[in-house]
């Protein structure tokens, strides 16, 4: 992992990461130029790493910002435009909506559910730690397979009220109301683990504080598979908490145009909220203790603390 431009991993509290994920979510930060890009990050690697902001003037500060919205952190290539965080927000959003909208047929929900999972696979495996697998080509039939399988766990509760006729209100509630929080905190964070299983088999890469590299480790890998899984259950749960929990008023029942569109609105603003929240719970900058490392890597250094990129 050679990124100067991500903030060390002590140097942070989360309400810092929260404001400093603000501003790197900013879309006007997808305007810059590939040139402009390039030139950020050609900056900030003549200096080096940079252990606090403190450090830094606004001419590097904001590139560092900017490299962190385009730029991968391991293989250093410029992201594709509609995979940078910045429109993970902006697309991300409209697609977790319509999946939450409450289907009455399997075959509508499934293809409200496609374009959700699809994306939202792409854009983790876009962001995951890629140390190790730089030069090797995705797998494209894993991870297309991987996506069909969350977009039917997705469906899957639609389908179930069709097949066991489920009409009454109370059951009807349970499905639409009760059910959909902690299953899209599952699919978030089941997501995560198949995409990025591949990344525990082949472990990735820790360096110490000086960005020299000591070796590839399955535990760092594992640690960073789980704590990325826990804040995308975070994300995707609380987004279709609230949407659940908005009861109709008398003027809604009245207009259930008007709920509809509330409900949506909802989904819209919390996942635009969460998004920085999610990104924000662990560090993109990851550590792990040099005691929770394999024993082949403790001999390599004297380091109590290694770092890695857990991705997002």
């Amino acid at each position: 992992m050679s990124a100067p431009w991500l903030p060390a991993q002590d140097s942070q509290s989360f309400l810092q990461r929260h404001a400093h994920w603000h501003n790197v979510l900013d879309p006007s930060r997808l305007l810059a130029s590939h040139a402009e890009i390039q030139k950020s990050k050609s900056l900030l690697e003549s200096l080096g790493p940079r252990n606090t902001e403190e450090e830094q003037d606004d001419k590097v500060t904001e590139a560092g910002k900017l490299c962190q919205a385009s730029v991968h952190p391991d293989s250093g290539h410029v992201l594709p435009l509609i995979f940078r965080p910045p429109v993970y927000i902006l697309l991300g959003a409209p697609l977790v909506a319509a999946a939450l909208i409450p289907h009455t047929k399997v075959m509508s929900s499934f293809l409200f559910q496609l374009p959700f999972q699809t994306y939202n696979a792409a854009f983790t495996a876009m962001h995951g730690n890629h140390s190790q697998q730089v030069g090797k080509s995705p797998n494209l039939l894993y991870m297309s397979a991987s996506a069909l399988y969350l977009v039917c766990m997705g469906a899957a509760p639609v389908l179930a009220m069709k097949r066991l006729g489920i009409r009454s209100p109370s059951n009807s509630s349970f499905f639409s109301r009760i059910l959909p929080p902690p299953l899209y905190a599952l699919l978030g964070g089941l997501s995560v683990v198949l995409i990025r299983f591949p990344e525990v088999e082949s472990g990735v890469q820790v360096v110490d504080r000086e960005g020299n590299v000591v070796g590839a480790s399955h535990r760092a890998a594992e640690k960073a598979m789980k704590e990325t899984a826990l804040s995308r259950s975070a994300l995707f749960g609380v987004t279709a908490l609230i949407p659940s929990v908005m009861r109709r008023s008398p003027h809604m029942l009245r207009n259930p145009q008007m709920f509809t569109l509330l409900r949506n609105l909802a989904a819209l603003i919390t996942f635009g909220i969460m998004v920085p929240v999610s990104f924000s719970i662990f560090p993109q900058k990851g550590s792990i203790r040099r005691d929770d490392l394999e024993e082949e890597l403790k001999l390599k250094t004297e380091e109590p603390e290694l770092f890695y990129n857990r991705g997002l």
